[in-house]
């Protein structure tokens, strides 16, 4: 058995025993009715601390008496060389499509002008847990998963979106030690599911500026940022999104932008160039030039297109665009009963 020694608090109490024995056990105080202080006792306790002071004092005088001395004796002081002035670093150049239209130009001027523009947009504040569903344990036992893929539950896309997209957007440390890089998300499905829904919550949950891309929000009168200047838009979107991350990057209607190619018909009226400015279809390209080369494991921005019509949307461009794609399905029995207890 190894032995302990005695604690600080013990060890200290010696010491103070030791000291009343040797200075104050065997002291008489018959006389000192005043209960005077004893003159040498004080002198050894505060001469240390006079003799330091005066030390300190001596050697100033001293250095001020060499001093004065050099300047008589007419010896140069070797003089001290100025710090040098650090230059300011020149802000880089981007070389991505509309990046030379806002060289130069302040992130927070820039997220002022997309306000302005109503890109940057105010989410009402949502839960996850508002989109009610359940896990659909009927299909899961009954179905055959290697024959045909069931729909899947609500309650595993809220699983789905808080691992894959509210952890990362809203953790620096969850967006660098994730396995997967992903970027970019697809949410399709029929309209009324919860596809706009599931954004909010995002936005809410991870308290992510939101820029709204979508083709509504660009048309106006007069439209937002047409033909080339769709690049600077972009430019200004991305840059805004870095400074100020976490980001969400919506772009609902998604198969506008990415349409599928259609067969000519007989007696089709070409567009003009006033049409061929505002289609939506200009933002394919820089969106993706600006997602592959902006976007990386330390950033914390996200794109999420949201379609309703999936089937006329070009289906290699959304592969080769979005990482990932979660189907939003129409409620299963489950969860229709669920809403039925929450909301009747």
């Amino acid at each position: 058995m190894a032995k302990i020694g005695p604690s600080e608090v013990v060890l200290k109490f010696d010491e103070f025993y030791l000291d009343y024995n040797t200075t104050w056990a065997t002291r008489d105080e018959t006389d000192n009715y005043d209960q005077g202080y004893d003159r040498p006792m004080a002198r050894e306790a505060v001469e240390p601390l006079v003799r330091k002071k005066k030390e300190k004092i001596v050697d100033k005088m001293i250095e001020q008496e060499l001093k004065n001395m050099m300047v008589l004796a007419k010896i140069k002081q070797k003089k001290k060389k100025k710090p040098k002035k650090k230059k300011q670093k020149k802000p880089k150049k981007i070389k991505l499509p509309g990046g030379k239209a806002i060289f130069g130009r302040d992130e927070y001027d820039l997220l002022i002008e997309l306000i302005q523009h109503n890109i940057v947009k105010k989410l009402p504040v949502t839960k996850l847990t508002d989109f009610l569903g359940e896990f659909n344990y009927i299909h899961s036992m009954l179905d055959d998963i290697k024959e045909a893929p069931y729909d899947p539950s609500m309650a595993l896309i809220r699983q789905l979106v808080t691992e894959y997209i509210i952890f990362p957007l809203g953790s620096a440390l969850v967006r660098n030690r994730i396995p997967e890089h992903v970027r970019s998300f697809l949410f399709y499905g029929p309209a009324g599911t919860g596809k706009t829904q599931v954004v909010r919550a995002i936005a809410s949950e991870t308290k992510s500026v939101v820029f709204d891309l979508s083709p509504i929000n660009l048309l106006g009168d007069p439209p937002k940022f047409p033909g080339k200047e769709s690049d600077k838009l972009i430019a200004m979107v991305f840059v805004v999104a870095k400074e100020f991350q976490p980001a969400l990057i919506y772009i609902d209607e998604a198969e506008k932008v990415w349409p599928a190619k259609k067969k000519k018909t007989k007696g089709q009226k070409k567009k003009t160039k006033a049409e061929m400015l505002l289609e939506p279809v200009r933002l394919k390209k820089t969106l993706g030039k600006w997602r592959t080369k902006w976007i990386t494991d330390e950033t914390r921005i996200t794109i999420i297109g949201c379609t309703s019509e999936p089937q006329n949307g070009n289906k290699k461009d959304f592969k080769k665009f979005f990482d990932k794609a979660i189907y939003f399905p129409f409620p299963d029995y489950t969860t229709r009963r669920l809403m039925w207890r929450t909301f009747i």
